[in-house]
């Protein structure tokens, strides 16, 4: 056991070093994808620290080759200490793939040319992959350009390296080859898969939070390119509930303490329209509203609402016991028709209309603290599921309709 928690204890103790070094660029007002950047960029310096260290065993362990690998990566670890100290990313970024530049001729040349045994076509090409994954698309493809002048460069000058350089043995040759594709290509995949892993942890956050706004099925039709999305379902219950007792309470309560009970009691709410199968459709001030049967259509709406109004109901009473808030929950239900789309541009809404939508409202407003009114459109649903106290009610808007409470 003892073992067990040292091992995950050295674990951990790693892998918050390891973050610690990936993170020397960062800053706290970066967005998700600029620290993604960045540690690529800081990644790449490591990189570069321990690869020029091949080139002795490819170049036939000249000095010259010693001097050149050694040279680079003290330039890589003052270009990373220098970041450490001044959190200047562009100027270390450009700096390193700058190097690149130099290096990667240097030590083909070195080798023996473009055919000897320390090729560096491949190395070369980690200029523009470095740029890409740490300045942006936009700004790597002035180094693209500039790998292929340094292709050119390479192929005009090999004659005269290959006739300067004596040719290296065999195996050299074989060794400098596999080497110099198999790092160089690995390093391109480690880093585009890094990139991958945190563009989908990305898309995944964006996705949870405009689920929250927005139904799933709703994301699913806006992501396969539709813009203008508008339907009429012909079988609702549409629930709005209103918190008694909120706005006397929040006038002589801190903001903070305010905004921390109404989170709570919203999640509360958000987790048993989840269990229920209801759909968040938004909350204004201390009011929430939600829907069965759209927009994934179901025959027990009215049911699955009325369960999720009584949950709704134990969640206020388990929070007033909990907090010492004295708030009630009015809750009011309507069945019908209604008519739900996507409106905005820029913050997207799901939203619904029609007349149920407005004597649901009516049936919470016109109803009783810590008590459920449906319209006789949802009674009418109910029959034999649950028991009802009739009352009139002059409700606004309406004039007057017979109602029930549930009992």
């Amino acid at each position: 056991m003892e073992a067990g928690g040292s091992h995950r204890s050295w674990t951990a103790r790693a892998t918050s070093r390891a973050v610690a070094m990936l993170s020397l660029a960062d800053d706290p007002a970066d967005d998700d994808d600029l620290r993604r950047r960045k540690r690529v960029g800081v990644s790449a310096g490591y990189l570069t620290i321990v690869a020029p260290l091949a080139l002795p065993l490819q170049a036939g362990g000249s000095a010259l080759s010693w001097l050149s690998a050694i040279g680079l990566s003290l330039f890589s670890v003052a270009n990373l200490t220098w970041l450490a100290r001044t959190r200047n990313f562009e100027r270390f970024v450009v700096l390193l793939i700058s190097l690149g530049v130099v290096f990667v001729p240097v030590a083909s040349a070195l080798g023996g040319g473009i055919t000897g045994s320390s090729p560096g076509l491949v190395w070369g090409f980690l200029v523009p992959a470095y740029a890409i994954l740490a300045l942006g698309p936009r700004r790597a493809l002035r180094w693209f350009w500039v790998y292929l002048a340094l292709v050119v460069f390479m192929v005009v000058v090999d004659p005269w390296v290959r006739a300067a350089v004596p040719l290296a043995s065999y195996a050299v040759q074989l060794f400098g080859t596999v080497q110099n594709a198999v790092i160089p290509l690995a390093i391109v995949f480690l880093l585009l898969r890094y990139t991958d892993l945190r563009r989908q942890a990305a898309e995944a956050q964006v996705d949870e939070l405009l689920t929250n706004a927005i139904p799933r099925p709703i994301v699913a039709r806006l992501r396969r390119g539709e813009r203008r999305i508008a339907e009429r379902y012909a079988e609702t219950t549409v629930l709005f509930a209103d918190i008694v007792g909120f706005t006397r309470w929040a006038q002589r309560t801190a903001p903070e303490r305010v905004v921390e009970l109404l989170d709570d009691l919203f999640s509360a709410f958000d987790a048993r329209a989840e269990r229920h199968g209801l759909e968040k459709i938004k909350t204004i001030g201390d009011a929430y509203m939600a829907v069965a049967g759209a927009p994934l259509a179901r025959e027990d709406h009215a049911a699955a609402s009325l369960a999720m109004a009584r949950d709704m109901i134990e969640a206020v009473a388990d929070l007033r016991e909990r907090s010492g808030v004295p708030i009630e929950v009015r809750i009011g239900l309507a069945s019908g028709p209604v008519v739900g789309g996507v409106i905005g541009q820029r913050r997207l809404l799901f939203d619904l209309w029609g007349d149920t939508v407005n004597v649901a409202s009516r049936m919470e407003s016109s109803g009783q603290p810590g008590r459920i009114q449906v319209a006789e459109s949802t009674r009418a649903l109910l029959e034999g599921r649950a028991e009802f106290e009739p009352r009139t009610s002059d409700v606004k808007g309406l004039g007057v309709l017979n109602t029930y409470l549930v009992r």
